[in-house]
């Protein structure tokens, strides 16, 4: 069996997280009577967000070697513990995150009265908020990782399987969202971004 790369590991199961809170969100935002804003928002967010990663690509390289592996293992030890620790104690409560339960609450919207309604640049505006903020923890993630590595390509790889693994799911699964074990699925990407930033963290400290 293969070994699977750590730097696509760690951009597929991040963005996985993420990506899929926003679907659910938009998914929910979509049912209620707004697919315009829904969809045109959760595009432009994760675009602005990209957008913003382009511009950040040049500047790691003027940042030694040392200290981009040492932000990326810290801050994968940070992410993946937080997780970790979250989904463990919602695990043992028997409590689901806020946005599973009520995914228009997370973006403050209520149904539309009708299905033939004008654009809502209000709920566009909060699904985009909710959007670059997802978008914007994938980036907080991924780019440390891709720069402390240098394997920009593995991360790009998990990016995109990451997203297309999320929209397949939802495809299949779009009736049955509240079933997805979204609390065991991250509290098992919280673990695996724990272990691989420590196991960063040591080589760095070894000067590996």
């Amino acid at each position: 069996m293969t070994h699977m790369n750590p730097t696509f590991l760690v951009a597929f199961g991040g963005t996985a997280v993420e990506f899929f809170e926003t679907v659910v969100i938009a998914y929910a935002i979509a049912r209620a009577g707004y697919p315009r804003e829904a969809v045109s928002a959760t595009v432009l967010g994760h675009a602005v967000v990209f957008a913003l990663a382009l511009t950040l690509v040049p500047l790691h390289a003027a940042l030694p070697v040392f200290w981009l592996r040492l932000a990326a293992a810290l801050m994968l030890c940070t992410m993946g513990g937080y997780w970790a620790l979250k989904s463990g104690r919602r695990l043992l409560a028997g409590e689901r995150p806020g946005w599973v339960e009520d995914p228009l609450g997370k973006v403050d919207a209520t149904p539309a009265t009708h299905a033939a309604h004008a654009f809502s640049p209000w709920v566009f505006l909060a699904m985009a908020k909710s959007s670059v903020i997802e978008a914007g923890e994938i980036l907080v993630i991924v780019f440390p990782a891709a720069a402390g590595s240098g394997e920009w390509s593995q991360a790009v790889a998990g990016v995109v399987a990451g997203i297309f693994a999320v929209l397949l799911a939802v495809a299949a699964l779009h009736r049955q969202l509240k079933r997805v074990p979204e609390v065991v699925f991250k509290l098992s990407v919280g673990l695996v971004l724990f272990v691989i930033g420590l196991r960063w963290l040591l080589d760095v400290l070894r000067g590996g």
